[in-house]
């Protein structure tokens, strides 16, 4: 199984997704993905502008339907994976508002589905806009550490901080270029997998500066796992 997700910073649908073809994605998550034109049963979109949304697909041996849940901040979907795992999807595209910006988004959203999570194997996957060097000094902030202890306390690791032994905040492999520049790199991309997962980890990786540069200021995280012995 191979989880990708990646922003696209904008763009048609027709000339970002085809792109993912070469990384071969079990499920992939597209952050900033503009509406397909074309109805595609292997593509669910969810948007509030038709040239902005979020792109979940997966190939046809993975059967991925959204879950009626309550209402969290905007773009961070649940869905119901039932083949050939079952586990819950969690996709994530955290965006600045008024009440919960970015990171503070997405720690609203894993309280209201807590019990989602608690109930079944659970991915946490996308643009979380996060990183431990911008935690706050003070005790208690809701900041990226925070999110990192609620969901090691809900049995989740990042699985690339896991593959590369690399401490939150000492990333070495960039997902995000600020203004595009090559100098200014960040990793704000995150798959979540359940601790139990960890052994199955075959391989993580993260797109080249160059690969990616002429398509957007993200590069795509790689997550391939072993499938479960039957």
């Amino acid at each position: 199984m191979r989880l990708v997700t990646w922003n696209c910073c904008r763009g048609r649908a027709k000339a970002k997704l085809p792109l993912l073809a070469t990384l071969n994605p079990s499920i992939a998550v597209v952050q900033e993905c503009g509406r397909p034109t074309e109805n595609d049963p292997s593509c669910l979109w969810f948007g509030d502008r038709q040239r902005q949304g979020v792109a979940v697909l997966g190939n046809s041996e993975y059967r991925i339907e959204p879950i009626n849940a309550r209402r969290a901040p905007r773009y961070h979907l649940p869905f119901q994976v039932t083949v050939p795992r079952t586990f819950l999807l969690l996709a994530v595209w955290s965006v600045k508002n008024p009440k919960y910006p970015y990171v503070q988004s997405l720690i609203r959203s894993v309280e209201l589905y807590r019990k989602l999570i608690r109930a079944q194997p659970t991915v946490i996957i996308g643009d979380f806009n996060s990183n431990a060097i911008w935690n706050r000094k003070r005790e208690g902030a809701r900041d990226h550490r925070a999110l990192v202890t609620m969901l090691s306390k809900l049995g989740l690791v990042s699985a690339y901080h896991h593959f590369f032994r690399e401490e939150q905040g000492s990333e070495t492999r960039p997902t995000f270029y600020l203004l595009w520049k090559e100098n200014r790199p960040h990793h704000v991309d995150y798959c979540f997998i359940p601790e139990a997962w960890t052994a199955d980890i075959r391989s993580v990786s993260v797109g080249s500066y160059v690969d990616w540069s002429a398509s957007s200021d993200h590069r795509p995280l790689v997550v391939e796992l072993n499938e479960p012995c039957a």
